[in-house]
Order: structure tokens, then sequence, then C-alpha cells
């Protein structure tokens, strides 16, 4: 086996006039080329039909996904991997932190050994310990939903794939940007620029630039306003100064961002999800 890992030569950035043929092409090389290192390591790992595109689904999002025997080549039945865009913007060791435990699901599949339960979202500890296999950490307890999911990567894996993870970092590949990634996991900050820089989804508009609203200084003024941003928390929790638990993670959320995907009264459409615990935000205060 070999003690380091490498990945393929990534093409760089095209330029202009090159863009749209060309960055695609950049962003399955450095996933195919990480996905080979890994393999490099475990020969076991299948080969896949790398994929990527964004990962938000609604309320969902997902960072990747193995895919048993989805596309046909050659006459022959290939696995599909997926990567999300959003993944992309945290950067070459939390990428290859989700490609391991894909990967693990791989080595599940071909070692037929159930490793997940309630429609391929509750990962048991069989998935864990192949997961370790990998050079993945198993979380301490069970998270609702979830499971034994939260695997993350080793400081000895993060170290045996250096040349991998630099090389997705050094790449400045293109990648989706996801607010609530940014907020929850540190992701890209927003970009600026570009021909949708006008017409964009607004989410922090006005708000994030000194607190204003629609209409502006010379709005008559009106009744007191409900506050436009308020603290949601999840079921993540951390022992208090009393020693009880409180919310681990408290975030500030603009009103037009949590009503997003609530109109016509649907509540779970718009509901935000934890990706770490897999419960529902909810507002601060109805605790």
């Amino acid at each position: 086996m070999n003690t380091t890992a490498t990945t393929a030569t990534i093409p760089p950035q095209a330029g202009p006039a090159q863009a749209q043929q060309e960055h695609g092409s950049r962003i399955i090389t450095a996933l195919e080329g990480a996905w080979s290192a890994i393999r490099a390591q475990h020969p076991d790992v299948p080969a896949v039909l790398m994929i990527t595109g964004t990962g938000r689904t609604g309320a969902s999002l997902k960072w990747g996904h193995f895919g048993e025997r989805r596309w046909t080549t050659g006459g022959t039945r290939t696995h599909e991997l997926f990567a999300g865009g959003e993944l992309i913007s945290l950067g070459g060791r939390r990428t290859m932190q989700t490609l391991l435990h894909e990967a693990a699901h791989a080595l599940a599949h071909v070692r037929g050994i159930k490793d997940t339960s309630s429609d391929y979202r509750y990962h048991n500890k069989r998935f864990v310990k192949i997961a370790e296999e990998l050079g993945l950490q198993g979380p301490a307890s069970p998270a609702s939903v979830i499971g034994w999911s939260d695997c993350q990567i080793t400081d000895e894996a993060a170290a045996r794939y250096e040349s991998v993870i630099q090389t997705l970092d050094t790449a400045s590949l293109p990648y989706v940007h996801d607010p609530w990634v940014t907020a929850l996991f540190g992701g890209t900050a927003k970009p600026t620029g570009g021909e949708d820089e006008e017409g964009d989804d607004g989410d922090d508009d006005g708000e994030a630039q000194g607190g204003q609203v629609e209409g502006g200084d010379d709005e008559p003024k009106k009744a007191k306003r409900p506050p436009t941003r308020f603290l949601v928390v999840c079921g993540c929790t951390k022992p208090g100064k009393d020693g009880e638990p409180e919310a681990a993670r408290r975030i500030q959320i603009s009103r037009a961002t949590w009503e997003f995907g609530r109109e016509d009264g649907n509540e779970d459409g718009g509901a935000l999800m934890c990706g770490r615990c897999g419960e529902p935000f909810r507002k601060a205060d109805e605790d």
C-alpha cells in the first residue's frame, strides 16, 4: 500500500472564451483524481462514474452520494459517485472527507454489507467500521435520522492524502455558493461580480448593509415592525455554564430567508435542516 497519495494534474483555469467549455471538465478531473488516490490506497473500492452539480433540493442539502450500477458504459453497469458543488466550496480536506465517506458506502456494496437503513439515511455501526478502515473517525454517539453518519477525516488520513488535498485547494475550482454552507460550515464567502450580480437571490439585501428594509429611509413611519433578524437553533447541544445542555448552534437569520420556501402555508417545505444532527432549525424564542 502506498504511504502517500497523489491526484491527477488539473488543467489551469480557462480564459473567458473557454470558461463554459472547460470549467466542468476541471471539476471532474479533480474529483476523479481524488477518487483514484483512494483506490490506490484501497484497491477494493470500485471504479465510479463521477458527476457533480448542486446538492440542494428544497430544504435538504446533499454533500455526496454513491449510487449502485446507475450508468451503462460499453455494455456494462457502472456505479455513480455524486459530489455536490456546495461541498467544493469547503476546501480539499472537507471534500476528501466526503469522498472517503462515499468510498465506505461503495466498499459496503462490494462486500454485501447493509450499512444503512430508513431509505439510506440512517448509518449503522457497520458503516462506521468500514469508514474507520478508510481513515475516518466515527462520532461518539448517533444522531437522530442519520445515525452514525458524521464520520470525520483523521489527521493521519489527511496527511496520507496531503498532496490530493493540496491539489484540490490550489486548483481554484468552481463551486456552488450556498449561504447556509457558509453560515454553518464556513464555506467560501458569497462571490461578487458576474452576470447575475444585480439579480441575486437577495437573502441578505439591505439588512446586511445597514439594516434598511424595503422602502428605505424615506418610507413613512408606521407601526413598529417585527425584528428583521432573529436567532434559530437546531438539536445540537453542548454543556452550559450551569451544567445543563444548551444550543450549540445559534444562528442569526433574516426573516426573508427564514420564510423562503414556506409559500402557501407549506411549513415543511421551508424547513432549514442541520447537516450535523439532521433536525430542523427552530426559532430560539420557542424554547
